[in-house]
């Protein structure tokens, strides 16, 4: 989630520009070629394995083939290599990323900078960060995570192998080995460890972090990984997931949550606190909503949680979680939503969406309801109107920004429901009387009328 935000980000991040392979402080000298050599064999007997003997093959252009040298032939030959890139690359540091060099101090972090063994990064309230350890792994912060690099060597033949522990927060990791994988590599978070198995040309995607009881929770979206706690371990396939207790043995693996379905994917607000809906997911203890400033999501706006039930009946008639936004500034903003189980696991990220703020006021006030005679009515010299046993009234209602959503009724068991007619006929006030209110399509409500015959249309204290 480049991974750039686990879900739309992380799908696309198999694109991102790799880094350079190992770098290495190499010692070449004059070689001349005796019986029974060829080019891997030197490489193998100078260097110990014959790895590298293609680099010895581009020292030496004139060579056509690298299995037969001629006795005596002059040669261009690596005789020691040492390995110097044994470092973790910050690739981007979005509002507040600091790095440790040194503890306990924390510096601000920047892109390019380089994180060696036992130096750490954290980021702050609506902070993101990526890591890139090569061109085969990278790993993502979200706000409020704080991870140490516990070990990272690169051995001669180039392989990288890094143990990560996540201290605080959570880790999105996009782990995609070429054809020859070069990288080993284990996320630490609480009690657990998680180990991706390696497949050539097969990404990973996971997201792990350890839990505020202790534990740990370890989610796969791509690939396959290992999880072990406790002395036991589970193998946690693609659309799985496992809550660690803080002593462990990981749980069962339990399949994640589908995404949601996003109502509208395109919006336009005239103000700044609008309401977002989407479908509910069966078995969703709860959703989280990103809003950012970007579509990969790494300049976060708000991350809030809803708790389940949220339901809502919309018109066409489905059930719909929604969540009203704090302010947002203007102009344009990104969101998406993620289930989350009873174990705390995070389900399949929704489409991303997105708003047009065109007027960064929030809407803070209710509708307006009012009554307007239509017939049936005497206007006296006072301006006072007095309706006739036959009077009709037109039912007026007004939102200046959000716009008004429904007309609604209370009925006599004490439930409110749509109101679908513009007047109130005042002869059947007689025998029922009303309650009517308007609501906004923030879900704001008018004060209530009360309507009864023989008296002046009044407002009610509560709904």
């Amino acid at each position: 989630m480049s991974a750039r935000s686990f879900f739309a980000a992380l799908l696309v991040s198999a694109c991102m520009p790799a880094l350079a392979a190992p770098v290495y402080a190499d010692r070449v000298e004059d070689y001349t070629v005796v019986a029974g050599d060829t080019i891997s064999g030197i490489t193998k007997r100078l260097l110990g394995e014959e790895t590298f003997w293609e680099d010895n093959w581009k020292l030496n252009p004139q060579v056509r083939d690298p299995d037969l040298l001629r006795i005596g032939q002059r040669l261009r030959i690596l005789t020691s290599r040492k390995v110097i890139a044994e470092a973790a690359q910050v690739v981007e540091a979005v509002n507040r990323t600091e790095k440790m060099i040194a503890q306990p101090r924390w510096q601000p972090a920047a892109p390019g900078d380089s994180l060696a063994s036992g130096q750490g990064l954290r980021t702050r309230e609506k902070s993101t960060a990526e890591l890139r350890f090569n061109a085969e792994s990278s790993l993502r912060l979200g706000e409020f995570s704080q991870v140490f690099l516990a070990k990272k060597e690169t051995t001669l033949r180039g392989v990288d192998r890094g143990s990560i522990e996540v201290e605080r927060g959570e880790v999105d990791l996009l782990f995609a080995p070429i054809a020859k994988p070069k990288t080993r590599i284990e996320i630490v978070a609480g009690p657990s460890t998680t180990t991706p198995t390696i497949t050539a040309g097969k990404p990973t995607e996971l997201r792990t972090g350890a839990t505020k009881d202790g534990g740990a929770r370890v989610m796969v979206f791509a690939g396959q990984s290992n999880v072990s706690a406790g002395g036991a371990a589970v193998a946690v396939k693609q659309g799985m997931g496992t809550r660690v207790p803080d002593a462990g043995p990981p749980m069962p693996p339990e399949k994640l949550l589908a995404a949601p379905l996003i109502e509208v994917r395109q919006q336009t607000w005239n103000y700044s606190n609008g309401l977002l809906r989407w479908s509910a997911v069966p078995a969703a203890a709860g959703y989280v909503v990103l809003v950012c400033a970007d579509e990969l999501c790494t300049q976060i706006r708000q991350r809030q949680r809803v708790e389940a039930p949220a339901p809502e009946t919309t018109s066409t008639g489905t059930v719909a979680t929604f969540l009203q936004v704090d302010p947002l500034p203007l102009g344009t903003s990104h969101w998406r939503v993620h289930a989350v189980s009873g174990n705390e696991l995070d389900g399949y990220p929704s489409v991303v969406a997105y708003i047009e703020v065109t007027d960064a006021r929030p809407d803070l006030d209710p509708p307006m309801l009012a009554l307007q005679p239509l017939s049936g009515f005497v206007e006296g010299q006072d301006g006072a109107i007095r309706l006739g046993p036959e009077a009709i009234l037109k039912l007026i209602s007004h939102d200046e920004q959000s716009g008004v959503e429904s007309i609604q009724v209370q009925t006599a068991e004490g439930k409110w429901q749509a109101w679908t007619a513009d007047t109130v006929e005042v002869a059947k006030l007689l025998h029922t009387p009303l309650k009517l209110r308007a609501r906004d399509k923030l879900g704001r409500d008018s004060p209530v009328l009360e309507l009864t015959a023989g008296n002046e249309p009044k407002q009610a204290n509560g709904g």
